[in-house]
């Protein structure tokens, strides 16, 4: 049990990395790096290698079975790339944290690898009743963290977040059962599947709970709150790898219920009202970690809209949309948190000149928004695949190509006027910032997603989404 292994490995030496962090959290930051490799390489090995990796008989019950394909391997890939990362970066930040708090950094090192092996399991994970389980153990190891070492007014913030994130979670829950009753023990898409017929009632199920958790629009409440008063590493865990997960549960169960082809097209025009609508809010923010939280929920909207365009283009873009959006966001989220240690504030107002202050964080932080705007990285790949199933989906009727643009042009713009705002104009600070492990996880982070941006990579993980999506055969 291969895949089983790598996803038990994280939260094992998490054991280990709560021994060490007693005595340095640089010990422990590199116990919880070195834990996700192994989920690292054989996510990578389907992803690039278009490997299908099959622990399942998928006869009767089977509550061990597991299965990599290249779709849902981005996903797992992701969520242990962005986490090794973020793991060699917490360390300098955690140490700072622990200080403010009065409390050492154990609980957090305990929780990371229950957290990212949970979130692992669910993408992994082809029984439904597991996937629901996975998502348990991800959701109660961020819990810990958040009122541990979170911001302001942490019992209220978690409530709120336990509160949210549960409901969520049983809806899906629900809808997972009423599809056990129509004898639909695993995850379709991994079972290749034809869809199982309508039912309007385990789609919507499954869709609203999802729905919550991807913090879409008019159920996005609790994430500004969550995202922006957790702790800065959770953050950069919480925004790109645990809010998708509501989108590959769209992907991979619910859109195999879908009642009729007028629900999916009602869903891509509330797609993009989210997009829209999280662009403007990011706009607005003075906070820094808030306007993050809200470039979440636009980003979001762009993955459901892969979804709901419901062909292979769109499902492959849905897929580079998290791998780009992870990357992405987890440099932002961490910029904002190299700030926190090192300037004390989250006030976008009190910034700007902040290229001169180390010039090395601003091209990655410009490289993050890069990524959101679909420019020269990954995140450009993941656009030009949405754009191409845009345009399958809408043909030649050219009006409906208007929201879409509109979309684009509000990332963009508070995209480029952050990066206005916080890196340039006059210098307000004559020193500069230090060099330390947070800075080089930072930049490291901005290199590799324009190092997947790069042919063989992102041809080999668009060609092999994409080829998985299409013997799916979902829309047939």
């Amino acid at each position: 049990m291969i895949t089983l292994a790598t996803v038990l490995i994280p939260m094992a030496l998490s054991l280990a990395a709560y021994a060490a962090a007693k005595k340095s959290p640089y010990t422990a930051g590199y116990i919880s790096a070195l834990a996700l490799i192994p989920l690292l390489v054989v996510s990578a090995y389907s992803a690039f290698g278009g490997v299908d990796i099959t622990e399942a008989t998928f006869k009767g019950f089977d509550i061990l079975a597991f299965r990599i394909t290249p779709f849902n391997g981005l996903f797992a890939f992701t969520v242990a790339l962005v986490g090794i990362l973020v793991a060699i970066y917490s360390p300098p930040y955690m140490e700072h944290r622990s200080q403010e708090v009065g409390r050492d950094t154990s609980l957090f090192y305990l929780t990371y690898g229950f957290f990212l092996g949970g979130l692992a399991g669910a993408f992994v994970a082809a029984n439904l009743i597991m996937v629901y389980v996975f998502i348990e153990i991800a959701l109660i190891a961020s819990l810990f963290q958040v009122l541990y070492y979170g911001y302001g007014d942490r019992v209220r913030i978690t409530v709120m977040y336990l509160v949210w994130s549960h409901v969520g979670a049983f809806l899906v829950l629900a809808g997972f059962l009423l599809l056990y009753q129509r004898g639909v023990y695993y995850v379709p898409l991994l079972t290749d599947a034809k869809p199982i017929g309508a039912d309007a009632t385990a789609f919507l199920l499954i869709l609203v709970g999802s729905l919550i958790k991807m913090a879409a629009l008019g159920v996005h409440m609790w994430l500004p709150y969550v995202h922006a008063e957790a702790p800065t590493p959770l953050s950069a865990l919480l925004s790109p790898v645990l809010v998708g997960i509501g989108g590959y549960l769209i992907a991979a169960t619910a859109m195999y219920a879908l009642p009729n082809a007028e629900w999916a097209r009602w869903l891509v025009y509330y797609a993009i009202a989210t997009a829209i609508y999280g662009g403007l809010m990011a706009y607005l923010q003075k906070d820094v970690k808030r306007l993050f939280a809200y470039s979440t929920v636009s980003q979001m909207g762009y993955l459901l809209l892969g979804v709901a365009l419901f062909n292979p283009h769109g499902y492959t873009a849905a897929a580079l949309f998290y791998l780009s959006h992870g990357l992405g966001k987890a440099v932002l989220f961490m910029t904002a948190g190299y700030f926190i240690m090192h300037l004390h504030t989250r006030d976008i107002e009190k910034m700007g000149g902040l290229y001169g202050w180390r010039p090395e964080l601003a091209g990655a932080a410009v490289v993050g928004f890069l990524n959101l705007a679909g420019i020269l990285s990954v995140g450009m790949v993941s656009e030009i695949v949405l754009t191409v199933a845009y345009a399958k989906y809408f043909g030649t009727h050219y009006l409906y190509y208007i929201p879409y643009a509109a979309v684009l042009l509000v990332t963009g713009i508070y995209a480029f006027n952050t990066i206005r705002v916080m890196f340039f104009g006059p210098h307000k600070r004559e020193d500069k910032g230090p060099v330390d492990l947070a800075l080089l996880a930072i930049v490291a982070t901005a290199f590799i997603s324009l190092l997947l941006f790069l042919p063989p990579l992102s041809s080999a993980l668009a060609d092999n989404v994409y080829k998985t999506i299409e013997v799916a055969r979902l829309w047939k």
